[in-house]
Parts: C-alpha cells; structure tokens; sequence
C-alpha cells in the first residue's frame, strides 16, 4: 500500500469526527433470512420439494487505494471468492480512491448506508472501537488460524479487527550508485545493521551536487544537489522507528507511559532532521513532495538509499525493473537497537447492520493466504499467518519469484526481520492515538524545516498537548 495514502491516515482522522458515529446502519442484505428465502411464517404451507433455492447474500467491502495496482489484485480475490464459495454468499468490492474516501465515508455513514465490512484507516480503527461501532471479531478464527497477534488491532483486550497484510519499514537502494562509489550494500540482516554514523557516512559518499561535489568536498553546493544520499521518511508513524531503536519512541508497548518527551526520542528526532539540516545528504521533506514514485526516484539517480514500506516493492519498484531498475533491501539503520515497525490496513466489521456474521465468514476467506496469493506474490502484502514465515518451502511460494529481491536477501532483510525485530506503530493499541497524531504532523514541521529544534518543538509545543489527549483517553 502506498506511504502516500496508507499511512496520511491523519487526514482521516481529522474528517471523521463524531457525527460520523451517530445514528450508524446498514442497509446490506440481512444474513438471517429463512432458508426459503421467504418468511418463516409462510414455510408451513410450502412442500419441501417446491422451496425455492436461498437467495445470494451480497456482502460488500470498502477499501481505499492510491494506487491501480492494489484494487485490481484485490478484485480478483474477490472474484475467486464468488466463484468458489458454498455459503450463499458473494461479496462486492467498493474501491474508493483515497482522495475521496472521507467523503464517501463519511456520506454513507450519515445516510446509515455503511458497508458491512471494510478496510479502515490504521489511525482511526480504535477511535471508531471506542465510539462502539466495530464488531468484536475474536470468534473469528481459530485458534490455528488467526492471523499474527502483532497484527491484531485491541480495544480493552479484544480484537477488533486484523490487519489485511503485514508490512514493514525496510531500506531501499540503487545498487549501481552504491556500486560506482564503491560502498558495500546496506546489510540484510539485523544482526549486522549499519548504526546511525555508518549510516551518515555512506550518505554522503554517494551525495553529490551538479559538479559532482559531495558533502566535505571544496566547493560542494548543497543547494544544487543531484543525487541525495539518502532519504528518510519523516511521516509521524514513520520516524519514531529511530526513537525506538534510541530507547524512546511514541509511548510504552503497552500504551502505559508516553516516551515523546524523552531525551532518545528527542536526539533520533533532531539527527533526521539533521541529514538535510546539517549533513547535506537529505531533501528535505518539502523536495521530498516533489520527487516521483520511489522506483522512479531511485531509478533516475535522485536518492540513492530510501527507507519505505515493504509494499513498495508490489505497488511501485517492480513497475520499473523493465527499465533496468537494479536495487537491493536492507534492514534500516540502528542507534542501538535493530528495530522496524508492522502495520497494515485494518479490516473491520461495522456492527451497525445485520449482515455482520456473513461478512465474517467472507473476511475469514479473504485473509487466508492460499486465497489472496496473487497480492501476497505480486509483493503488496505479505503473509499474516505464522506458518508463511517459518515454514521456506511457503516463504518461497510467496517470495522467491521475479518481483520480490533475490530470496536469500529479502529471507534475512524482510522475512526474518518481520518475525524478529518488528514493533508495533500505537495504532494497535493506544486510543487517542488519532488526535495524538494529529498534533504531533505539524508540530514536527518546524523540525524538519529547521526553524525550530526537536527539543523545543517537542517539548514545548507537542508534549503538552499531547499529554492532555493521553490523559483523556486513558
């Protein structure tokens, strides 16, 4: 799922406000309707032989995507679904492009015309389990068949819905650039990790401006640079990965203790800023907003090492390999410890409607790898199930083909990486987390500029705020 709608889960946020919980239906096709597909009342009078066959149950699913890639995969799923079910039951997808999500939502949940299942923005998932709109899903699976536990969105210890996928922040590279400056490629395993410096210093060796200049260099203009060393996404669940390798971060795993504040989360904070600030070897996120997608951007030479999701290879880096495209996977920089974040898309059921049992059924069927293997091979999603990571004849299924790095780096850079050093983003967990979010986009943005340092911003101008919103939803 592409960073630029997956995770600009703030915008939602901010348009779904309380209204949208007042008064929420469904009008999809009830689920309970007699096996006659008539009345109860009027079966007495009809024989056995002459009962007409039970009508199709449409259960639909909302999803949105920014992408073309994501929506037509997931079509197919959804077409194998109604070719092969026995339930009854067929499910409709409505795809809705993220641009205009909020106002279909939104649209449809004041007119109680809401979808009987849907994935859901990440940062809004617990705000609408607190408004008591999401069904409990923890009957859903079995105990064998229930998706990874780091992939289970909870609210006062039940799940209210799994991630569609797993994903995690890995680091991207163009394995020419790094070949031509002689730098070795960023390790694939986390027990190798670059530490931050290491990180810095291979940045700048391949930062060079319009005379071919780099960092440290007589003469080097960091207003003309035409290769950036390295870039860094400082989207607000994206950059406390650094906090969290430094011994701070969001908050507690637990959602007991806020961590913002603390001096490692400040220090991770103000070194990215500094890769642009100080270093030279980052755009800043303004140049960011400019570049094309990620294939593009590593393609054309302008970044030569960039952190992102482990969707861009699906949704973006395959598109260019026919272009000769030749990069690697790393696992990202550390301060101290190796660590990246899981998240992926939430698919919930609205409890608003009387469709809720069938659409659990479809759900069930959609998350099952061996019915959604085109988007797990196609490297948009990954596997939510523990099997697909332990067992290599499965991981090869999904992972060892044309798209996907070669096995053996993606096996230690993604999958193992996945299994082993990956944190959950608080969206999980923590309610309020939304608003949090909220506060802590711009009031980063001075940060990043460079008007204002990570320890005055943070302290001064998020913290407080902050601290209010945890306090209220604790």
């Amino acid at each position: 799922m592409s960073k630029k709608f997956r995770f600009a889960a703030l915008a939602l946020s901010l348009a779904l406000t309380a209204s949208v919980f007042a008064g929420c239906g469904n009008s999809s096709s009830s689920g309970s309707s007699s096996p006659s597909g008539g009345s109860a009342g009027a079966e007495s009078s009809v024989s056995e032989t002459s009962k007409a066959p039970a009508e199709k149950v449409e259960v639909t699913y909302m999803a949105w995507y920014n992408n073309e890639t994501e929506p037509a995969e997931t079509q197919k799923v959804i077409d194998k679904f109604n070719a092969e079910n026995k339930d009854n039951i067929t499910a409709k997808l409505i795809s809705v492009a993220y641009n205009d999500y909020i106002t279909k939502l939104n649209t449809m949940a004041s007119s109680n015309t809401l979808p009987d299942s849907a994935m859901m923005s990440e940062s809004q998932c617990i705000k609408w389990a607190v408004n008591g709109k999401l069904a409990d899903v923890s009957d859903m699976y079995g105990t064998d068949e229930k998706p990874l536990d780091s992939l289970a969105f909870t609210y006062k210890g039940k799940p209210v819905a799994y991630s569609c996928a797993n994903e995690v922040l890995l680091l991207y590279y163009n394995k020419d650039l790094l070949d031509k400056a002689g730098i070795p490629y960023p390790p694939a395993s986390a027990d190798k990790a670059w530490t931050w410096d290491e990180f810095v210093s291979a940045a700048k060796k391949l930062t060079k401006d319009k005379n071919g200049k780099g960092p440290g260099d007589a003469g080097f203009d960091p207003k003309n640079i035409t290769t950036y060393g390295a870039q860094v996404n400082t989207l607000a669940w994206m950059w406390p990965v650094f906090a969290i390798s430094n011994g701070g971060g969001v908050c507690t795993e637990d959602g007991s203790e806020l961590l913002l504040g603390k001096p490692e989360t400040i220090e991770a904070a103000q070194k990215i800023a500094d890769l642009s600030l100080k270093e030279f070897v980052a755009p800043t996120p303004t140049t960011s907003a400019t570049f094309p997608t990620l294939d593009v951007t590593l393609l054309s030479g302008k970044v030569a090492m960039a952190t992102g999701g482990q969707w861009e290879i699906g949704v973006s880096l395959k598109n260019s390999l026919k272009d000769g495209l030749k990069y690697g996977v790393g696992v990202l920089p550390k301060f101290k410890t190796p660590v990246t974040l899981n998240t992926g898309g939430p698919n919930v059921i609205f409890n608003t409607g009387k469709n809720i049992d069938n659409a659990k059924k479809f759900l069930k069927w959609y998350t099952q790898e061996d019915n959604n293997i085109s988007l797990i091979q196609s490297g948009v999603w990954m596997p939510v199930s523990q099997k697909w990571y332990k067992d290599e004849t499965l991981m090869k299924k999904w992972a060892d083909n044309e798209v996907h790095p070669p096995f053996d780096q993606y096996k230690t850079a993604v999958i193992d990486y996945a299994m082993n050093n990956a944190k959950q983003v608080p969206w999980y967990y923590l309610p309020g987390y939304s608003e949090i979010e909220e506060v802590l986009t711009p009031g980063m943005d001075p940060v990043w500029a460079g008007t204002k340092t990570a320890e005055d911003a943070i302290k001064n101008d998020i913290m407080p705020k902050v601290e209010k919103i945890f306090s209220a939803n604790k």
